[in-house]
């Protein structure tokens, strides 16, 4: 059986301090910081996948830790072998302890078998579009932009996109990153949406920045972008 104990001991081995400062000073969260890198903890999680009595771990693991928390996410987003609705199980009470935008960013896009599923995972996680819960909404919003930013599914990403909530800072800053990416991938999708005003002054004027930030997009659009900027 994993104990939690071994577990512990693994990440306080790859620990370290000054990665944990920096770390500190980028991640407002209430769980303890240990400072490891994220290639340690993906090998660790890989390592972790592959036991037999993974199950005994995704039931009983502990979350004292920022680390414990990616750790097992990224083991979770490994199995993709799994029953979805057995991952769905785990990930569900896993987003709610997300408390800041490490922690979504980076086990939002991990899971390998939300491809497999689509239809299935939007229709899952649709409700958390109108949550309270500021990382809650910010995961949904990143849900939308790293496995429904695609020819397939950009018309519902945007309208979503624009219905979503806004007015808490995390959820903002995801919203105005997901509208960049659009306009750097459907640009002519995309563009209505800032036309219409369909966004807070701040997500509107941000998803501009940060789309005249990206090497994608033509020096011409970025000016016309520029000239759309909110007063």
């Amino acid at each position: 059986m994993i104990q939690n104990a071994q577990i512990d001991q693994r990440l306080r081995a790859l620990a370290e301090s000054d990665y944990k400062v920096f770390n500190e000073k980028l991640i407002p969260t209430n769980y303890e910081i240990r400072g490891i890198r994220m290639p340690a903890l993906k090998k660790l999680a890989k390592e972790l996948s592959t036991e037999p009595e993974i199950g005994d771990y995704l039931k009983n693991a502990e979350f004292t830790t920022y680390e414990h928390v990616l750790l097992y996410g990224l083991v979770l987003g490994n199995l993709n072998k799994l029953p979805l609705e057995t991952v769905l199980g785990y990930a569900d009470p896993l987003i709610l302890r997300f408390d800041n935008w490490a922690h979504v960013d980076t086990l939002t896009s991990a899971f390998k078998i939300f491809k497999q599923y689509p239809d299935e995972i939007f229709a899952h996680f649709l409700p958390l579009k109108s949550d309270e819960g500021e990382f809650t909404k910010r995961f949904f919003v990143i849900l939308l932009m790293c496995h429904y930013m695609d020819g397939k599914y950009i018309d519902t990403t945007l309208q979503h996109l624009s219905e979503i909530p806004q007015g808490q800072y995390y959820v903002d800053m995801a919203i105005a990153w997901a509208v960049s990416m659009g306009l750097v991938k459907f640009y002519d999708k995309t563009l209505p949406y800032l036309e219409q005003k369909a966004f807070s002054r701040f997500v509107h004027n941000k998803a501009i920045q940060k789309a005249r930030e990206s090497y994608r997009i033509s020096a011409e659009i970025k000016e016309l972008l520029n000239g759309m900027k909110m007063k």
